[in-house]
C-alpha cells in the first residue's frame, strides 16, 4: 500500500472535466503505486528462491517468476530478517492473545507462512490495502488450496457482510481500505471484532511513506490512542539529501510513486521523535547496517556470504544506510531491542571543497577500474572497470587515455582475446614502471574468476609524420586527420575522434550513436596459441557472441573479438569492426571549426600546433613471477617504491573469493620480478583500501575488515625496518573505503569513500607529522550531476587540484549511477583553513 486515495464520499459540486481528469491522474498514481507491490513481491520470490530466507508461500503470489541480483535479493533478504525479528519478539512477549495489522500489506505472504509454523495459534491477523489489491490477493488465496487450508473457517464463512471485507475468520482477515479513511478503516475493524484491549501490533513495511505527512502522522497518532497496548513496526527510507538519496527520490518520482514522508521525517532521530511526539511512550530506530550487524548472529552473516557470489559492499552499504526499522510502544511490556547507536558523525567543515566538470560531450562512465598517469606527464590510461559501453552495461576492454591538461578522452584499442588475456579485470593495480611501462597485477574477471596473470602494457606511441588521430563528422560520417596537411574539408558538424590511428574506413549510424570503423596497424598478442594450430596465423577475425544477462548484472561482457592471432607481439593486419563508446563521444570538439554556412569543416589551428604525445595502441604480454607469489586476489592496495638502483612493487590485503578480507603483505622486485613475503604483523586484515608513498614509507589508510566494517585506522610501513606502526591520530577522520588517496605536501588526502555512520566521507587532511586530520564536506552535486565519490580513481595535478575519472555504482533496484566524468576538485579553500589554523 501507497499513495493515499482521495476522499470520495463527500458530495462537492466540480466541473465533470475536471473531474474526468483529476480520477485519471488519480487512476494511474494508484496503480503506479500498487506497481510497487508487484515488483516487490516479484524480488521476494527470488530472494527466497535463492536460499536468504525461507517462505514457501511467497511464489504463490507470483505469476511469473524473475531472477534478480545478488545485490537486490540481500536488500529484501534483510529487510524481511528485520520485520520476522520483531514479529517473532511480539508474539514471544505476549504468548496469550494477541493481534497483528498489517498495513499496507499487498501480496505479502506472513501469515501463511508464520500460520505454517503454528506460532499464530492465538492470534487474529488482519491485513489492509486498497480494495483492488485485496481483491486479486482473494482471488489468488480462493484459487490455491494450500493457502486455503491455512485460514480456518475460510469456507464456511457467510456472505460479504461489508464490500470492503474481503475475508473474515475468526483467524484471518483482508480488508481493502484507504488508510487516509481513518474512521472507515476503524468501522471495519469494528466488524471483524477487533479487541481494542488486546495487545497489538501494527507493522507498516514501505508504506506511510508514500502518503503525506499530515495522514501518515494521523496513523501513527490513531494506533497509540485507540490501542490500549500497542507496538508499532514502521520499515521505510531515510537519509534523502545524500547522492544516494536523491537517485532513490528520483527513482520514485519516475515510476509514478514519489516519496512524499521522506524529507519530513529524514533521519532516524526524526523517526524516533515522530512516534513520541504524536504520543507514544517509547521509540527506537536502527538503520539496516547496524540491524545486521548488532542483531544478525555471525552464523547467519556466514551463511549469507557463502548463498551467491557477491561483491557490491559498497552499494550494500549504501542501501542499508538508506532504510531503517523504527520500533515504537505505548506499553511497558514489550522490550527494547535496538541498543542506541550514535550515526550522527561530524561530516567535516562545509562550503570549502569545490567540484567543476561534468562535460557530457566528453565523459567517462565507469567504476571499479584503475588509472595513472603515463611518463609523458599528460596522459591519464584507465584500465578496465564496469561501465557503459556502446549503450550497455559491460566490462570494459579497451583503454581510455585522458589528457589531463585538458581533460579530452580517447581510446586505445586492446586486440586481445579477452577469454585468455585478462585486461578487462576490476578491482585491480596498475603500476607505473621505471621504463614507462605498466603492470597490472591482481583483479577479478569475475567474483569466482580471479585474475592470475601479472600483465606488462607497453604503450605505442604515434610517431613524427604519422596521422595523429582520426575524427568523425556527427552527421555525415566523413573522417579527417587532427594533424594533415588538408586546408579544407567538406563537412558540416563537427567532428568527433574516433581512435588514435589511422583509419581507412569509417561510417556512422548516427540514429543509434553507433560508429563503425576499421583500423590497421595495431600490435597485438595472444597467448598459449602455438598449442592450438587453428589459433595460428596472422589475420584475426571478430565473431560475435551473445551472453545471457540478469538484472544489475556486473559481470556481463560486451560484444568482443574472439582471436586467431600468433604470440610474441606480432604485428597484424587484424581488422576489426567495432562502435565507437559513448565515453568518448565528443560531440562538442573543441579539435573542428565548422563554417555551416559555407557547410566546411577544418581543425583548430590551436589543436595542430599543439605537440602532445598521443597513443595508438599497445603491446600486451603476461609476466612470469616467482618467489613468494601472492594469491590471486582483488580490492588490494599497492604502490612503487623508487630506490636508486630498482624498485619495489609493494602489496598489502585485497580480497578472494573465498576470505573477504587478507592481511598479508608483499614486496616484488620489478627488475626480476620476484616476489618476498613481509614477515612483520600487518595492519589487520583489509581490502578496499589505500597505499601512498611517503618519503621511507608506505601509508595504509581506510579499508573495510574482515566482518566489512569500515576503518578509520592509518597505518605506516618503513621500507628501511619493514614493521608496521599505527597513527595515534587526533581530529575528526571517518571510517572509509572504497577511496583514493595522495601525498601532498606532508600531508595524506584522502578522496571520498563509503561507510556506514550516515555522513558521506568527502576529502580529509591528513598531517603525517602531527597526527591530526581534518574533514571537510563534499558537494553532492556539481552542476546538475550528482556525485557518488566511490569505486573512482584520481590523480593530482598540482596547484591544489585533483582529477577524478569515474565512480559509481549499481543504486539496489534505482538502478546505476555512474559520474559524469572527468571533474576536478579545487583543494583550495581547505589548504587556506588548515593553514590559518596553524
Amino acid at each position: 500500500m501507497a499513495a493515499p486515495m482521495a476522499q470520495t464520499n463527500v458530495p462537492v459540486p466540480v466541473n465533470k472535466n475536471a473531474e474526468k481528469k483529476t480520477k485519471s491522474c488519480k487512476s494511474r498514481r494508484e496503480t503506479a503505486v500498487q506497481g510497487t507491490n508487484d515488483s516487490s513481491i516479484v524480488s521476494k520470490c527470488s530472494m527466497a528462491s535463492a536460499g536468504y530466507f525461507t517462505d514457501p508461500y511467497l511464489h504463490c503470489f507470483v505469476s511469473k517468476t524473475t531472477r534478480r541480483s545478488p545485490l537486490i535479493h540481500r536488500g529484501y533478504y534483510i529487510r524481511a530478517k528485520a520485520v520476522d525479528f520483531f514479529l517473532r519478539k511480539f508474539l514471544e512477549t505476549f504468548p496469550q492473545r494477541n493481534q497483528i495489522i498489517s498495513l499496507g500489506a499487498g501480496f505479502d505472504s506472513t501469515y501463511f507462512r508464520l500460520k505454517s509454523e503454528g506460532v499464530l495459534e492465538n492470534t487474529s491477523f488482519y491485513e489492509v490495502d486498497f480494495p483492488d489489491v485485496v481483491q486479486r490477493k482473494n482471488s489468488v488465496i480462493q484459487s490455491n488450496k494450500d493457502l486455503k487450508n491455512l485460514i480456518p473457517g475460510l469456507m464456511t464463512q457467510g456472505a460479504k457482510e461489508n464490500p470492503l471485507i474481503e475475508i473474515n475468520t475468526d483467524e484471518y482477515k483482508l480488508l481493502g481500505v484507504d488508510l487516509t479513511q481513518l474512521n472507515t478503516f476503524e468501522a471495519c475493524l469494528n466488524l471483524c471484532g477487533v479487541d481494542w484491549d488486546t495487545p497489538t501490533l501494527l507493522l507498516s513495511e514501505c508504506v506511510m511513506t508514500y502518503m503525506t505527512r499530515r495522514c501518515s502522522s494521523a496513523v501513527v497518532k490513531w494506533a497509540g490512542e485507540t490501542f490500549s497496548e500497542a507496538v508499532f513496526i514502521l520499515y521505510e527510507q531515510i537519509n534523502p539529501n545524500d547522492a544516494f538519496g536523491k537517485f532513490m527520490q528520483s527513482h520514485f518520482q519516475l515510476i509514478g510513486s514519489p516519496l512524499k514522508c521522506i524529507n519530513a521525517f529524514p533521519t532516524l532521530q526524526a523517526q524516533r521523535d515522530r512516534f513520541l511526539n504524536l504520543g507514544w511512550s517509547r521509540s527506537e530506530a536502527a538503520d539496516m547496517n547496524h540491524f545486521y550487524r548488532e542483531l544478525v548472529p555471525p552464523s547467519e552473516q556466514q551463511r549469507v556470504e557463502s548463498l551467491e557470489p557477491f561483491d557490491e559492499y559498497e552499494e550494500w552499504h549504501l542501501k542499508c544506510n538508506h532504510y531503517m526499522i523504527v520500533s515504537a510502544a505505548n506499553t511497558d511490556s514489550f522490550p527494547t531491542l535496538l541498543s542506541d547507536i550514535q550515526t550522527s558523525h561530524n561530516p567535516g567543515i562545509r562550503d570549502c571543497i569545490t567540484v567543476e566538470g561534468g562535460d557530457t560531450s566528453n565523459s567517462i562512465w565507469r567504476f571499479g577500474h584503475s588509472s595513472l598517469l603515463l611518463g609523458d606527464g599528460h596522459s591519464l590510461v584507465s584500465f578496465g572497470g564496469f561501465g557503459e559501453e556502446r549503450g550497455k552495461h559491460c566490462r570494459i576492454l579497451d583503454l581510455t587515455v585522458t589528457n589531463i591538461r585538458t581533460s579530452q578522452s580517447y581510446v586505445v584499442p586492446v586486440k586481445v582475446n579477452p577469454r585468455e588475456v585478462q585486461v578487462s579485470r576490476m578491482h585491480d593495480q596498475s603500476i607505473l614502471l621505471r621504463d614507462g611501462s605498466v603492470i597490472l597485477v591482481g583483479g577479478r574477471m569475475s567474483p569466482v574468476r580471479l585474475c592470475n596473470q601479472v600483465l606488462k602494457i607497453e604503450f605505442t606511441p604515434i610517431t613524427e609524420g604519422q596521422t595523429r588521430s582520426t575524427v568523425l563528422c556527427t552527421k555525415c560520417g566523413n573522417t579527417t586527420e587532427a594533424v594533415c596537411d588538408r586546408k579544407e574539408n567538406t563537412c558540416p558538424e563537427e567532428y568527433v575522434l574516433v581512435e588514435g590511428n589511422h583509419s581507412e574506413m569509417c561510417r556512422q549510424s548516427y540514429e543509434a550513436g553507433l560508429i563503425m570503423k576499421q583500423i590497421e596497424g595495431i600490435k597485438d598478442t595472444c597467448s598459449s596459441v602455438h598449442d592450438r594450430p587453428e589459433l595460428q596465423g596472422n589475420n584475426c577475425e571478430r565473431q560475435t557472441r551473445k551472453e545471457n544477462v540478469l538484472e544489475n548484472n556486473d559481470e556481463e561482457e560486451g560484444e568482443r573479438p574472439e582471436m586467431n592471432c600468433q604470440s610474441d607481439m606480432l604485428n597484424s593486419e587484424y581488422v576489426r569492426p567495432d562502435k565507437i563508446k559513448g565515453n568518448i563521444v565528443m560531440e562538442k570538439n573543441s579539435n573542428c571549426e565548422c563554417d555551416e554556412d559555407k557547410n566546411i569543416c577544418t581543425p583548430n589551428k590551436s589543436v595542430e600546433e599543439e605537440k602532445i604525445r598521443q597513443y595508438s595502441g599497445v603491446q600486451i604480454q603476461e609476466v612470469i613471477t616467482s618467489g613468494d607469489t601472492p594469491s590471486p586476489r582483488w580490492r588490494h592496495a599497492a604502490v612503487l617504491i623508487k630506490q636508486e638502483d630498482h624498485d619495489l612493487l609493494y602489496l598489502h590485503g585485497g580480497r578472494t573469493d573465498k576470505e573477504l578480507a587478507l592481511d598479508d603483505s608483499y614486496l616484488m622486485d620489478t627488475d626480476s620480478f620476484t616476489w618476498t613475503k613481509i614477515e612483520d604483523t600487518s595492519p589487520g586484515k583489509r581490502q578496499s583500501h589505500t597505499a601512498s608513498l611517503w618519503r621511507d614509507q608506505v601509508i595504509i589508510a581506510g579499508g573495510v575488515d574482515q566482518t566489512l566494517q569500515p576503518l578509520d585506522s592509518v597505518h605506516t610501513f618503513s621500507i628501511q625496518t619493514r614493521q608496521y606502526t599505527q597513527l595515534q591520530l587526533q581530529g575528526n577522520l571517518l571510517s572509509r573505503y572504497s577511496h583514493t588517496a595522495h601525498v601532498i605536501n606532508d600531508h595524506l588526502i584522502l578522496v571520498g569513500g563509503v561507510n556506514v555512520n550516515h555522513s558521506v566521507p568527502g576529502v580529509a587532511f591528513i598531517d603525517i607529522e602531527k597526527k591530526k586530520a581534518t574533514e571537510f564536506e563534499i558537494p553532492r552535486e556539481y552542476g546538475n550531476q550528482l556525485l557518488m565519490l566511490h569505486k573512482h580513481t584520481s590523480c593530482y595535478l598540482g596547484n591544489n587540484r585533483i582529477l577524478v575519472i569515474g565512480g559509481g555504482g549499481n543504486c539496489f533496484s534505482f538502478g546505476t549511477y555512474l559520474n559524469c566524468s572527468p571533474l576536478e576538485i579545487d583543494l583550495t579553500r581547505g589548504w587556506e583553513i588548515l593553514h590559518n589554523e596553524m
